[in-house]
């Protein structure tokens, strides 16, 4: 009897295998502390013998700064629109937070995933941040990829226009965690409590969109990440903390992270980024167990006078919220929002259909399918036993088109290291509406993750 493998079964092997030797490393690293904090019954009878110096691994790995986590989880869907349904993932997220000294330190994380354990294509590789930092004073330097974010309202942000999203991403905290890091140089000057930051991003990076191409169909993007001088941005803000009110101005010119449709054949979209320059503002300021916050942009695009249904129109959006320390276990957030369209035009009166259909999509996609968009977003956390059980309800609701997302979740800290999640992502309304059209992505997740 002989036995053939293929190449094709030769890359799957080694790439489980190398995903299954990651998670069992951080499991063991993690399984001590889990077996022993579960059950004190366990830990050794005897005294502990005294401490020894750190041993020169030991001293290697401090000095390093290595950390990050591995993760097991599953989705009943993707987040793709790709019709993938019951989804076992592993995730390995890697980091190093070196130190050189007073003058500098670094950071570079990893996230190495494969979201479906059961198609060849999910398995993927990405360095999230690879960054050194530079300090001279009252002054430093960030140089390399790095993630920025902007805007102090609570995860609708008008002003965050710089850095990337995987909207595609499987995670329990996929908000926190589905940034990119773009190329950048940026420059702080403090001085009090003002810091004055200047910002060079030299090479594009866009967001990740959930969009699948029907059979048929090509989807194509110009990602415009070669670097070229058209295609780099720029951005200043000056930010003010400290005192009972913080607040923020903010400026951005470059190209927008989220792309829009341009159809080139009947068969065949182009997805494209273009130019905007964005002038926004934040503040927050607390009054007792309650908080205000606000945030608002003025966003100017290629399309002032609203006649090219491929570049978005400009807009005004803003955000006006308050949360609220009910007990210091529960948090109460709600937030209202608004979003105005200039030279606004009405893309589903379009009578060619193949016309029409992509300018639907890019108006559902930069959330400009009416003149006038407002809406509440909102979010309870309440934590027990000592912050181990956590529960969390967050969701947001467009008046006009009454579509909605609500995410219920769970989670539950088992030890300092191991934690798990449990939860749904909905997605609902009219099929002419965001979260209408991502409706096929509400999905049942469950998560297991150990830190180390």
């Amino acid at each position: 009897m002989s036995v053939e493998l293929r190449t094709a079964d030769f890359t799957l092997i080694t790439r489980y295998s190398s995903l299954a030797a990651i998670a069992l490393a951080a499991i063991l690293l993690a399984l001590p502390t889990c077996l022993f904090a579960a059950d004190p019954s366990l830990e050794p009878a005897t005294p502990a013998p005294p401490e020894e110096p750190p041993s020169a691994t030991t001293a290697w790995i401090d000095k390093l700064g290595l950390g990050g986590f591995v993760r097991s989880d599953y989705y009943s869907a993707s987040k793709r629109l790709d019709d993938q349904r019951s989804l076992p993932g592993l995730t390995f997220q890697p980091k190093a937070l070196p130190k050189f000294g007073s003058w500098g330190d670094a950071k570079i994380e990893w996230r190495i995933t494969d979201d479906n354990l059961r198609n060849d294509s999910r398995f993927q590789g990405r360095m999230l941040e690879g960054y050194t930092n530079f300090y001279f004073g009252n002054v430093d330097l960030r140089v390399g990829k790095q993630i920025i974010t902007w805007g102090r309202a609570d995860a609708l942000n008008p002003t965050d226009v710089l850095t990337p999203k995987d909207f595609t991403l499987l995670s329990a905290r996929d908000e926190e965690e589905r940034r990119i890091g773009t190329a950048a140089l940026k420059a702080n000057y403090y001085r009090g409590d003002y810091t004055l930051s200047l910002i060079w991003l030299p090479i594009f990076n866009p967001s990740t969109i959930p969009l699948t191409a029907p059979p048929g169909f090509q989807i194509t993007e110009d990602k415009r990440s070669q670097g070229r001088w058209t295609e780099q941005g720029f951005a200043a803000k000056l930010d003010h903390t400290g005192g009972d009110f913080d607040w923020s101005v903010s400026y951005y010119y470059g190209l927008d992270v989220i792309p829009t449709g341009h159809s080139t054949t009947p068969t065949l979209t182009e997805l494209t980024h273009n130019r905007i320059h964005m002038v926004g503002a934040d503040f927050a300021k607390n009054l007792g167990r309650f908080g205000v916050r606000g945030e608002g942009a003025y966003v100017h695009t290629q399309d002032p006078d609203g006649t090219n249904i491929d570049v978005k129109n400009p807009y005004v959006y803003y955000v006006l919220g308050v949360d609220h320390d009910v007990t210091e276990d529960l948090n109460i957030n709600l937030q209202a929002y608004q979003r105005f369209i200039i030279n606004y035009q009405d893309m589903f009166k379009i009578q060619d259909p193949a016309v029409r259909n992509i300018a639907v999509l890019n108006v559902i996609f930069q959330q400009q399918m009416d003149r006038i968009q407002e809406g509440l977003s909102g979010r309870i956390k309440a934590q027990w036993w000592n912050d181990t059980l956590e529960a969390e309800l967050l969701g947001v609701w467009n008046a006009n088109r009454s579509d909605f997302f609500v995410r219920p979740s769970v989670s539950y800290a088992f030890t300092d290291r191991w934690k798990g999640f449990m939860g749904w992502d909905v997605f609902n309304g009219r099929k002419e509406s965001l979260n209408g059209f991502l409706q096929n992505n509400s999905a049942f997740f469950a998560e297991l993750r150990a830190t180390f």
